[in-house]
């Protein structure tokens, strides 16, 4: 017995299609839902208008053969579009939509227009695929938009677009380039786990909830310039692959870059930061900029966020800060000046890295020890036991033999190294040789300057704290 009903059943089983099978679907389908180009489609049309005359606003699963074109459609009841499928350009721009809307899991094979169009209730577009792009550009989403887990190819353009219930982009995929500039987001605007492939440009955007940009990938331009955040600010574990400006930006509450990743230049030029701001283990992996120019920008970038810091009190996030402006500096400087940047930040990282003055200062006692292991000291007899003789501590670098007496010698070799390098002195051991003369002097003088530098770095900390 042939079939009189559509056999389209939704993804889950809870709805299906009531409208007679039509004749030339071999699939037994109806006029809707059949997946053919070569579908009647004046038969298409017709059943189309009628249901829109209707006010029947149930489309969920369709097949549109040709361009769909809803232009200034008031739509007053619910609309349902979930799982619908547009073969080429889709048209919505100037509708209104005063009930609930439904594009979860919709594909648009061609661009869709939304330009102007009004969502008065919750629009959702969850997992729907712009295989064209998507222009929302001017329109309102006066309840929530949710577009959590959609992928958007062609690009996607919310420029000026207003959101004043809860944006929702977590896990979008943004293939093309993503434009909010403009945008107004009253509520939480949600961006998590986001995947921006080409720019993203949020210029001038308003962020008056909570914003949320946790785990998202920015592979090329981040622009975020005169972008305004009111409410709690959170780019956890973020990376910025290309480069990334926040100028003018404003922060009106807590800004959390925790673990964010900038692989490239960043700006804060003239940011305002007014609440507390977190960048701890966050990192930046290119201090200095491609000119003179570029370098000079970062500088005050960095001199910008050091002093925002330091104005709350978090000085040693102030200090990483401080040590990548003058990178930026140093990038800029010329020959003889960026030699002694060079030399500087080596020492005790331009001030902020008393630790590599600890580790230089090692490395110098151990070196000297091994020089006088090799070249000779000579050690007084012991005067509590009353043996005069003099010993003579010099080995061979290819007649080494492992023994008790090998590491005596080192240790000894080791003490008076400590000894000559802070300047302490014991008349019982000497240098024996040209070498472990030279090497006496040129210790002590570095001990002199590690020493002094060390007291300078650590006391320099402990004041700003």
């Amino acid at each position: 017995m042939a079939r009189t009903e559509c056999q389209y059943k939704s993804w889950d089983g809870t709805k299906i299609c009531r409208e007679p099978v039509w004749t030339g679907s071999s699939e037994g389908y109806c006029i809707f839902h059949d997946p053919s180009k070569e579908k009647n489609i004046n038969l298409f049309r017709k059943k189309l208008a009628r249901k829109l005359r209707r006010e029947d606003y149930s489309f969920r699963g369709y097949y549109f053969p040709e361009s769909a074109d809803f232009t200034d459609h008031i739509f007053a009841k619910d609309v349902d579009f979930e799982e619908a499928i547009f073969s080429s350009s889709a048209n919505f721009s100037n509708c209104t939509f005063s009930g609930r809307l439904n594009f979860a899991g919709t594909t648009f094979f061609d661009r869709a227009n939304f330009l102007n169009t009004t969502f008065s209730q919750g629009a959702y577009f969850a997992g729907a695929t712009f295989f064209g792009g998507g222009n929302f550009v001017g329109s309102t989403f006066s309840q929530g938009a949710y577009f959590a887990g959609a992928t958007f190819f062609g690009g996607a353009f919310f420029s000026g677009t207003t959101f004043s219930g809860g944006a929702h982009f977590a896990r979008v995929s943004f293939s093309g380039g993503a434009y909010f500039s403009g945008a107004t987001f009253f509520d939480r605007a949600g961006f998590s786990r986001a995947a921006f492939s080409e720019e993203a440009e949020f210029m001038g955007a308003t962020f008056s909830g909570d914003a949320h940009f946790l785990n998202a990938t920015f592979h090329k331009w981040a622009r975020f310039e005169e972008s305004r955040f009111s409410e709690v600010t959170d780019f956890v574990k973020a990376q910025f692959l290309g480069d990334t400006s926040f100028w003018k930006a404003i922060f009106e509450k807590s800004v959390d870059f925790q673990m964010t990743v900038f692989a490239k230049n960043v700006s804060f030029l003239d940011t305002q930061f007014r609440d507390e701001m977190n960048f701890e283990g966050s990192k930046f992996e290119m201090n200095v900029g491609e000119d003179a120019m570029a370098s000079a920008l970062l500088e005050r970038s960095y001199r910008n966020v050091k002093n925002a810091l330091l104005q709350r009190g978090d000085y040693t996030a102030a200090g990483e800060f401080y040590y990548r402006e003058m990178e930026a500096r140093r990038s800029q400087t010329r020959k003889m000046t960026k030699f002694r940047m060079e030399v500087y930040k080596w020492l005790c990282g331009y001030g902020e890295k008393p630790q590599r003055v600890v580790l230089l200062s090692l490395i110098t006692i151990l070196l000297s020890a091994t020089l006088f292991f090799f070249n000779g000291i000579t050690i007084a007899g012991d005067q509590v036991c009353q043996t005069g003789d003099e010993r003579l501590v010099d080995h061979g670098i290819f007649s080494l033999a492992v023994s008790g007496q090998l590491i005596t010698d080192y240790i000894d070799c080791l003490y008076y190294s400590v000894v000559s390098f802070v300047h302490v002195g014991d008349p019982t051991i000497a240098p024996a040789g040209y070498t472990s003369r030279v090497t006496v002097v040129v210790e002590g003088g570095l001990g002199i300057l590690l020493i002094i530098l060390f007291a300078i770095v650590t006391a320099r900390k402990m004041v700003r704290h």
